[in-house]
C-alpha cells in the first residue's frame, strides 16, 4: 500500500492561545507522511510571536527539511484565498487537510484512517465527524447521498475536511469569488468545498464520510448571541447566496 502524502493547510488569525495545541495534535500523529503550510493572516494579537517563540520549533527540528513552512500575509486573505494560494504549493497526488489554527485533531490515528480510505477507495473528498467544544457532543457532519445536489443538500461535509489536490483542478475560479469579483470572506468552508464536492460528482469520484470524531471545533457554545450576532447573520446570508448561485461551470 503506497503512502498517502498529507499536507495540512492552516490559515491562522488571532489564535495565540490555541495554535500550539493545533500543531501538537499534528506532531502526535502515528502516521508520519505529512507536512504543514501555515498562512498567518494578519493577526492583531500575538499569534505571530507564538509561532516564532514557542518550542514547537524544537518539536519539528528533528524532522526533514520542508516539513513545516509559515507564510506571513501582507494583506488579509481569508480562508478561501489562503487555501487556494497554499494549493499552488501542493502536488496533485497529495491530500490537503484543512485545519483551523484555533482547532485540533482529536485522534492520534486520524491520518492512518484517512490513508486507508484514500489508498483503498481514491476519493476526491473525505471528511470525518467532529465535536463542538468539550462539554457538548454537537456535530453536523454526516454521510452525503451519492446522487444528491450538494448545493441543495444540508451542510454535512464539515470537519475534518480533506481532498485530493487534483480535485480542485479545473474548477472555474469564479466559484470562489463573490459577485463583485472578490474572494468570498465568510461561509468560506462552503465556498471552498461545495465546488470540489460537485466536481467530484461530475467526475464520478467518491465522496466519503468517516463516522469517527477526529476534529475538535473550538467554539464557545455558552455565548448567548453565538447564532444571532451580526457575523452569524452574515454567514447565513453568504452561505445561502453561494448555494442559490450554484456551481459555475
Amino acid at each position: 500500500m503506497e503512502d498517502t502524502k498529507f499536507v495540512f493547510v492552516i490559515p491562522v488569525y488571532n489564535c495565540e492561545h490555541t495554535i500550539h495545541r493545533t500543531l501538537k495534535s499534528i506532531a502526535a500523529q502515528s502516521y508520519e507522511n505529512w507536512r504543514i503550510l501555515i498562512r498567518e493572516d494578519m493577526s492583531t494579537d500575538d499569534t505571530a510571536t507564538a509561532l516564532n517563540d514557542w518550542d514547537f520549533h524544537d518539536l519539528f527540528a528533528h524532522m526533514e527539511e520542508g516539513k513545516f513552512k509559515i507564510t506571513y500575509n501582507e494583506e488579509k486573505h481569508g480562508e478561501v484565498r489562503n487555501t487556494l494560494e497554499a494549493c499552488k504549493e501542493i502536488d496533485d497526488d497529495e491530500v490537503v487537510v484543512r485545519l483551523d489554527g484555533g482547532d485540533w485533531l482529536t485522534d492520534t490515528d486520524a491520518l492512518h484512517m484517512l490513508h486507508t480510505v484514500y489508498s483503498q477507495h481514491d476519493p476526491a473528498v473525505c471528511w470525518t465527524q467532529h465535536r463542538w467544544a468539550y462539554q457538548y457532543g454537537r456535530n453536523i457532519s454526516g454521510p452525503l447521498p451519492p446522487d444528491c445536489d450538494v448545493y441543495k443538500y444540508p451542510w454535512v461535509t464539515s470537519h475534518l475536511k480533506t481532498f485530493r489536490k487534483s480535485a480542485i483542478n479545473g474548477i472555474n475560479h469564479k466559484n470562489f469569488l463573490d459577485d463583485d469579483g472578490n474572494y468570498i470572506m465568510i461561509a468560506c468552508d462552503q465556498a471552498v468545498f461545495l465546488p470540489i464536492l460537485h466536481k467530484a460528482y461530475l467526475d464520478g469520484k467518491p465522496r466519503i464520510h468517516i463516522p469517527k470524531v477526529c476534529y475538535h471545533y473550538n467554539i464557545d457554545l455558552q455565548k448567548p448571541d453565538l447564532f444571532t450576532c451580526e457575523r452569524s447573520k452574515n454567514q447565513k446570508v453568504s452561505a445561502e447566496t453561494i448555494r442559490l448561485r450554484g456551481y459555475i461551470a
